[in-house]
């Protein structure tokens, strides 16, 4: 697997480049017209939980590298409640009509977002555990990037509203820390891990669609927030 987690590197740094992440980056703009995409989340912070619930985990198992993916998805199956939490202390949890949320989360603006669940799904289903393993390393991967980037923002704000952020704040990053979670010394087990030649290849395919899903939604957030100024979207609330 050494070879696998050298393109999760590889691809995890490119991903890093995005301009969603260099958005956040800059301080001279407030920092909550750099989370205005956060609502955009919504898709897969509420889907990513029945991902593993229903997708990752697959109880009961002998399987050694199922055990590990089952004990990750325990961790990471409840994080849409800290996501709730922040979209109300960040200011998105005005009155709305339920009509436009749904408008809005099934809309054009959330596409690609949505299909992350469901792609990653469909490239894992009844695959072998090493399959799977090597999708949520590299989600992790992204996942660390992303939240290394918006606990910068979150510390920012937490000076100017004395709130304190759970998904997108240190709470939730301390968790991602880009790899599967729940076992000890993960990364030597991992790099240790002989793969056949067919195991390889659908590895290797696997971990390049989770980086091309993620990337897609990342760059439509981009062109979210863009679009939409966090007092314009107070304001529509």
């Amino acid at each position: 697997m050494k070879e696998v987690l050298a393109l999760i590197e590889k691809r995890k740094q490119e991903f890093a480049q995005l301009p969603l992440f260099k958005f956040m980056q800059d301080k001279s703009i407030d920092p909550q017209q750099r989370l205005a995409w956060a609502p955009c989340v919504a898709p897969l912070a509420m889907n990513f939980g029945q991902l593993n619930k229903y997708d990752f985990r697959k109880e009961p198992t002998d399987d050694p590298i199922q055990q590990i993916i089952n004990r990750h998805t325990y961790e990471d199956d409840h994080h849409w409640v800290w996501f709730l939490e922040d979209l109300e202390k960040l200011g998105f949890d005005n009155s709305i009509k339920f009509s436009d949320v749904l408008r809005f989360l099934w809309g054009k603006e959330t596409y690609k977002t949505r299909q992350i669940c469901h792609q990653i799904a469909l490239h894992t289903f009844r695959c072998e555990p090493i399959v799977v393993l090597a999708a949520i390393e590299a989600i992790e991967a992204t996942a660390h990037t992303a939240f290394t980037m918006t606990v910068q923002v979150t510390q920012e704000l937490q000076q100017i509203t004395k709130q304190k952020y759970l998904y997108f704040g240190e709470h939730h990053s301390h968790v991602e820390t880009g790899h599967i979670t729940g076992t000890d010394d993960v990364k030597q087990f991992l790099e240790e891990i002989q793969l056949t030649q067919e195991q390889r290849a659908k590895v290797f395919e696997v971990v390049e669609k989770v980086f091309e899903v993620f990337t897609e939604a990342i760059h439509e957030m981009m062109a979210y927030v863009e679009k939409h100024h966090f007092v314009q979207l107070m304001k529509a609330s």
